[in-house]
């Protein structure tokens, strides 16, 4: 008998964004990824079903780098990372034809480097 095991390692936990009706919450992983962020800009690709936070410093924030009504404050604590914002989770819902205030959707996430962007990918739901 041949045994094919991948061992499981603290470490290869997945980033996961949880989409609720007001807001897209990321878990552990996620937040180290956005550790020295202060707030986020949210982009849609409609085409390919992604969304991506691209992190903002608090020093960008403050001299405002980028436009104001572009930039979301993150909140959260230690474990999570959360981005508030109504409207932008409604398109989301408008795109996949769903209602998240009636069911939250988790979703794969990772880190594109050479872009500086955390993609949530909504082909890739968790169950």
């Amino acid at each position: 008998e041949v045994y094919m095991f991948q061992w499981f390692s603290k470490s290869e936990k997945n980033a996961i964004a949880t989409i609720y009706s007001t807001n897209i919450t990321i878990n552990k992983p996620g937040v180290d990824i956005l550790a020295n962020s202060y707030a986020v800009m949210l982009g849609l690709d409609e085409s390919n079903y992604k969304i991506a936070l691209h992190p903002i410093s608090q020093d960008d924030y403050e001299s405002k780098k980028y436009p104001e009504e572009n930039m979301f404050v993150l909140s959260g604590g230690k474990s999570y990372v959360r981005v508030s914002s109504t409207d932008f989770v409604s398109k989301i819902g408008n795109l996949i034809n769903h209602d998240f205030s009636k069911k939250p959707l988790k979703y794969k996430c990772y880190y594109d480097q050479k872009e500086n962007l955390l993609i949530i990918d909504l082909r890739k739901e968790i169950k």
